[in-house]
């Protein structure tokens, strides 16, 4: 069975905690960090999806992942 992005994400990067994350609807939301970035950019197939936007509660960067909320690749 293939894993999640998220689940993914967590094994190479075990420091994140739930607050790291996130989801709207299909998306998968992800704080942004350099080393995920570059980790996305080397292991995620869609890596030329995903966006990065502005946090209206806080004012961070959070990386947007388009249907990757729950898909399995």
């Amino acid at each position: 069975m293939n894993e999640t992005l998220e689940s993914r994400l967590r094994k190479a990067f075990p420091h994140l905690t739930d607050e790291n994350f996130g989801h709207w609807a299909t998306d998968l939301h992800v704080k942004h960090n350099v080393e995920i970035v570059k980790w996305l950019k080397e292991n995620y197939e869609f890596y030329k999806n995903v966006r990065t936007f502005v946090s209206s509660i806080d004012g961070s960067f959070w990386l947007d992942i388009p249907f990757a909320a729950n898909s399995r690749k």
